[in-house]
């Protein structure tokens, strides 16, 4: 059921309803034709409501997706870090030992750790520099989505303001319409009463 007919509808229940002896402007209205009236209403609302509820889920589960996602890079990117590094000082340690296995001399036993030592320090530091580029790299792909989530959900809540705007105000001129009627009606039953007397 559209506005307009919810407005006419709220009109026929003012007609239609009997007036209370004593009580200026007030009505015995039909509780069941109210009732019909009210869930009527509650069908006729814009579907965008429940569409901008819809948005704000999505946008909390993008959200979790985003934060989970970013959660599960850092901690692979973690794990690899310590799987090379333990590689690197296993490969140092078997460097190491094979030095002192083929290692003729002290001095050159010595130069090897050192390049082994060098090496694994280098494999580690490429290692943590890469763990920091996929956590970068996560944090700006969940802060994308985020901001995308919300600036989607601020156009679906703008749009569906501007709706129940028009809507209420097609209400209002209904009721205001009501208030002129009446007011008509009222002052040419005072006019007929005028003439009777």
């Amino acid at each position: 059921m559209d506005v307009e007919s919810i407005v006419e509808e709220i009109g026929n229940i003012v007609d239609e309803s009997t007036r209370v002896p004593g009580f200026r402007n007030k009505l015995m209205v039909e509780s069941d034709r109210l009732m019909a009236l009210e869930a009527m209403i509650g069908k006729s609302m814009p579907a965008s409501i429940q569409e901008a509820t819809a948005v704000i889920a999505q946008k909390d589960s993008i959200i979790n997706q985003a934060y989970l996602e970013a959660q599960r890079m850092k901690k692979a990117a973690e794990q690899e870090a310590m799987g090379i590094s333990t590689a690197a000082k296993e490969e140092h340690e078997a460097k190491v030992d094979e030095s002192e296995i083929v290692a003729s001399s002290q001095t050159k036993a010595g130069q090897i750790q050192d390049g082994a030592m060098s090496e694994a320090q280098q494999i580690v530091q490429e290692a943590q520099r890469k763990a920091y580029r996929i956590i970068s790299e996560a944090e700006a792909v969940a802060e994308s989505r985020i901001e995308g989530a919300d600036q989607y959900a601020r156009e679906v809540l703008f749009g569906l303001e501007e709706k129940v705007s028009e809507t209420l105000a097609q209400i209002r001129r209904g009721i205001d319409s009501l208030k002129t009627r009446e007011i008509t009606r009222n002052g040419s039953k005072s006019g007929i009463a005028g003439i009777r007397a």
